[in-house]
């Protein structure tokens, strides 16, 4: 074969093995888009973990106490316990965003049981009518009726809580009193709403 020949042989064979690379499917490459989250504490998990906690620190942060020595007002003294009052209202804010994500459940499987078996403990069925507080399934089947409800409570807490993020970036004491007012405000609609409903007396 002359080198004009051979040239030609291997320019066909380039080209063919082009077209036939061309008309593959492309090959799978993994998503760079980050996956959505999946809940792993309950609602119950988060209160317990979050909300009860970083609330106290927020609602004890600023007080005033009258004693045989008088009125005494406990503010944050400096920057240390500033930023403790900071993180736990920056917890709170976050707790209410966690509250927010869809497919969380409100009670473990061991909780559930649990109130379960103390329904099962009334003594008569008009007991268990009047039952103050309602259990985990009664209050998924709540949230899942009116979700738009459920997320603009959660909202509430976020907004509060985020007052009083902004006052302990301020290191506004009366602010922060205020701020305090506001989450329970929002703590207590929620749990009127989906936790006791039957308590709103």
């Amino acid at each position: 074969m002359s080198r004009f020949g051979y040239r030609v042989a291997v320019a066909l064979v380039c080209y063919s093995a082009s077209v036939a690379s061309a008309q593959q499917p492309p090959r799978h490459r993994p998503s760079t888009r980050p996956s959505a989250g999946r809940p792993v504490a309950t609602v119950q998990d988060l209160m317990l973990a979050m909300v009860d906690p970083s609330s106290d620190i927020v609602f004890e942060a600023v007080a005033t106490t009258i004693s045989i020595r008088g009125e005494e007002t406990k503010t944050p003294k400096n920057d240390h316990e500033w930023a403790v009052v900071r993180n736990n209202a920056l917890t709170l804010v976050e707790a209410g965003n966690l509250l927010m994500m869809p497919g969380r459940r409100v009670a473990s499987a061991a909780s559930r049981a649990a109130a379960d078996a103390l329904a099962e403990q009334s003594a008569s069925v008009a007991e268990k009518a009047s039952a103050i507080e309602l259990t985990p399934d009664q209050i998924e089947k709540v949230i899942a009726s009116d979700r738009a409800t459920w997320i603009a409570r959660a909202r509430d807490l976020v907004d509060a809580a985020a007052q009083a993020l902004h006052a302990t970036e301020n290191k506004d004491a009366d602010a922060l009193l205020a701020s305090g007012d506001a989450i329970d405000a929002a703590c207590e609609r929620c749990h009127l709403k989906y936790w006791y409903p039957k308590n709103k007396k």
